[in-house]
Order: structure tokens, then sequence, then C-alpha cells
């Protein structure tokens, strides 16, 4: 695989997470902050040879290859398409876009200058996936009937935090939901559609407790609970006709426990959970090798339901046109 030279904009949490991660096979190339102290601090901690002040002078560096997207989400459309502009390739974590008439123009723009644009959602790219996927069919599971999806936050009150403050697009959508819907999207074998959804919003304006119920075209039912004010574990149900997985810590998950009809039960391990972002950085390296991304169709179906979802809702936020 080549050695490609990535780039990092938005310096908060998951951006150290992320060059904490960095597989040696690539080169973290640069990372950029609207101040240059701060991206001169972070680039001296992770030993990254260049920091730029601004975005735009990274994106305009020719030696990047791949920009990696970590800000906050109501910035994500803007970067994302200055990158592609740039003719950047871009890893942008979720929720990837507000909503699906912004993630659309950007597939386009993607497509239009033959690069890669994927989502950085950990669930599309941990090896445990593929093998229950792969034991399913070796077990003669028979066919996907039900699954069920939970995942419950204990936010302390702070209309500032971003997770409670509607100016940087947050609720519980768009942080856990996302990786709730995606596990569900991961399994079924046809594209979901939403039949019911409800919302609750908290006392700042977003979406703080909603339900969801899918369906497709194969007749494969899910569930999704989701809370930002109430803990809930973060659990995914995966029941065939000839047993069913539980997946416990799904987004990161490395392991599972396949039950079969008879209520016996046996231990699944694929993966390790601390090398989930080196996953989804080996992934796209292959993305932008092979040309080939398969991911897109999960992240676009995803994003089409929970637009639908608040649109169902008459949920927007600031400045947003659904």
């Amino acid at each position: 695989m080549p050695n490609y030279h990535w780039g990092i904009v938005g310096l908060g949490r998951i951006a150290h997470s992320f060059a904490e991660q960095f597989p040696t096979t690539q080169t973290l190339y640069g990372v950029a902050a609207r101040s240059i102290e701060k991206a001169q601090a972070f680039a001296e901690q992770y030993k990254v040879p260049h920091a730029y002040k601004g975005y735009q002078a990274m994106f305009d560096d020719p030696e990047i290859d791949i920009i990696y997207v970590a800000t906050t989400h109501n910035f994500h459309y803007d970067n994302i398409k200055a990158a592609l502009l740039a003719g950047k390739h871009v890893l942008a974590e979720k929720a990837i876009t507000l909503n699906s008439r912004q993630l659309d123009e950007l597939v386009a723009i993607a497509a239009e200058k033959h690069l890669i644009l994927m989502e950085a959602q950990t669930i599309y790219h941990m090896p445990l996936y593929p093998m229950l996927e792969s034991e399913a069919t070796s077990r003669h599971l028979g066919a996907l009937k039900t699954i069920q999806v939970s995942f419950g936050s204990h936010v302390p009150f702070n209309p500032e935090d971003r997770l409670l403050n509607p100016e940087l697009a947050g609720g519980a959508l768009l942080d856990i939901g996302i990786y709730a819907l995606s596990f569900a999207r991961r399994f079924m074998t046809a594209t979901p559609e939403l039949v019911a959804t409800q919302m609750v919003k908290t006392s700042t304006g977003v979406d703080g407790q909603s339900s969801f119920l899918l369906t497709n075209d194969n007749n494969e039912q899910v569930t999704v609970a989701l809370n930002l004010q109430a803990k809930m574990p973060k659990q995914g149900i995966v029941a065939y006709e000839e047993g069913y997985y539980t997946v416990d810590q799904y987004p990161r998950s490395q392991e599972a426990t396949f039950t079969k009809p008879d209520m016996t039960s046996e231990h699944l391990q694929a993966g390790v959970t601390d090398q989930a972002i080196t996953y989804e950085i080996n992934d796209m390296a292959k993305a932008v090798e092979t040309g080939e991304n398969p991911t897109l169709v999960w992240t676009r179906e995803v994003m089409a339901i929970m637009t639908q979802a608040r649109q169902n809702w008459h949920f927007t936020y600031p400045g947003e046109t659904l």
C-alpha cells in the first residue's frame, strides 16, 4: 500500500486519538488550526513536520494527499468541500455532514474529481463485523429477522457543550445515533426505510431522546433507542432464524456473543478495540489506492434516514435547509 501524506483539520480530542493511533505505514505530514500556536503545539507533541495557520493553507499544499476532518459537525460540509475542491481525498468524522443535501453535493464533487470521500465510522472498519457476517453464512443461520440497538449517555447539563449546543449541531442523533444506525445498516441486506420515529428535545433545543423503527424490502425490522440524558447500554442484538449475536460496546467492539436457539452461547472475537482508528486509516489508504469506496453506500443510506427523521421532527439547525 502506498505511503500517503495526511493532514488533520480540527485539533480537538478525536484528533489526538487519531495522531496516537496513526500507523507507521502512512505519514502524518501536517496539522492545521486557526491559531498557528495551537497547530505548532499539536505538531510538536506528535512529531508532525508541518503546522499551518488556517485550513486552506494546508489544502493548498501539493504534498498533502488525504485530509482528515475532525472539526465539529457544523463545520464538516465547508471543510470537506474546500478540501475536495483543492484536490484532496477526505476522511471525515461522523456524522459526515448535517444532512443528505450536503452529502449528495460533496459526493458529486468527489466523483467529478476522482477523489475518495469516506466517513470515519468505526463500525464500517472494525474487523469484528465482516467476521460476524461470514459466521452467519458458515453457520447457516438463515434469514436476518430483527435488530435491536441502544445507546444512552448521561451528559452533564452545560448549554455550551457541543452535544447540547444547536449552534454546533449538537444532539443525540448526529453524535450517538450515527453509531446505532450504522450498526443496523452494517447487517441489513437491503436499503433501510424509516417506518416511524419520535423525539424529545432538551432544554437547549437539540434532540435529547429518540426512537426509530426501520424495515427494508427483505422484511428485516430494526428498533433503535437513543438518549443523551439517561445512561443505556451501547448494545446491539442481531437475530437470525437460527441464533443471534449480542455486541456490547459496539462502536469499537472486538467481541460478540453468539446464542443458539437452545440458549447455549459462544464467545467470538476479531480485531482490537484500541486500533479502531488505525483500521479506518488503513481502509482509507486502501480506498485511495484502489479507487473503490465500499462504505459510501452505507454512509449515504444512514444519512438519508437521519435526514428524513429530522424532517419528520421538524428539527433543523440554525441556518440549515434540509
